[in-house]
């Protein structure tokens, strides 16, 4: 058994470096086609969203649902609440995204997936009139948009 140990461990050794030893074979560098660039596609410009609420789509009675759009009346930090509050197609909406077109030219969009009754997306509002647009994604991959509105600052001290 002491002589059969080493004897395994020489010839594993012997395999290595037999393996290891041979000649080096460096294959001739192909020449490879330089890719013509494409051109890219001038992309179109994107107008921005204007103030102006715009036709919201017809949805289906067995999916539509209820968003709620209300303004923070303190001067300070005028945010804008979207509310899920449910619906007949409450449980086939996949995402709830909230676009807010602010006075100032600055828009923010942000969503939620799978919203539940009681979901809100908060948006940062202005001391002026926004627009606020709410689109839902069924499970089916269609897509509407629900609301579509002015939310004007109301101060409470008016």
């Amino acid at each position: 058994m002491k002589v059969l140990l080493p004897l395994i461990l020489i010839c594993i050794g012997i395999l290595l470096v037999a393996g290891c030893s041979g000649p080096i074979f460096t294959p001739a560098p192909t020449p490879t086609p330089s890719p013509t660039p494409t051109p890219l596609p001038t992309p179109e410009p994107v107008p921005p969203l204007g103030l102006e609420p715009q036709p919201t789509s017809v949805v289906p009675p067995y999916q539509r649902v209820v968003v709620q759009v209300t303004k923070n009346t303190v001067a300070i930090d005028p945010w804008v609440s979207v509310l899920f509050a449910g619906g007949a197609g409450q449980s086939a909406v996949r995402v709830m995204t909230a676009t807010i077109v602010r006075s100032d030219g600055l828009t923010e969009t942000k969503a939620t997936l799978y919203p539940e009754i009681g979901t809100t997306i908060l948006l940062s509002g202005t001391t002026h009139t926004d627009r606020v647009i709410v689109n839902m994604t069924y499970t089916n991959g269609a897509m509407y948009t629900v609301k579509d509105e002015r939310v004007p600052f109301q101060s409470p001290n008016t």
